[in-house]
């Protein structure tokens, strides 16, 4: 048994969800025989594809993300350590004169 499926998530698979609810309603108790196992078949094959397609594009976004967040952080430990030299060349001054 499928969970609801959401049409905006699976657009790909939405004739065959379509035509496996049908075969569930025409055929009440053939079902429970595998009178609609191909249709099911198929559409977890569909989903299988969505699924992928999906987790190919979230990985590959994941990956943008994560590199501009560490540019971001290597800015910061850049800023940091600039600041520590500064704070260094200070308290030297401030000792010689």
């Amino acid at each position: 048994m499928h969970p609801a499926l959401a049409d905006h998530l699976n657009p790909g698979c939405i004739e065959l969800v379509e035509r496996l609810n049908a075969c569930h309603t025409d055929h009440r108790w053939a079902k429970f025989l595998g009178k609609c196992n191909a249709l099911s078949e198929a559409l977890n094959k569909c989903l299988a594809q969505e699924f992928e397609v999906r987790r190919k594009q979230q990985l590959k976004e994941a990956r943008a993300r994560r590199a501009h967040y560490e540019a971001k952080w290597k800015q910061m430990d850049e800023e940091d350590r600039l600041h520590a030299e500064f704070e260094q060349a200070q308290q030297a001054r401030k000792q010689q004169g």
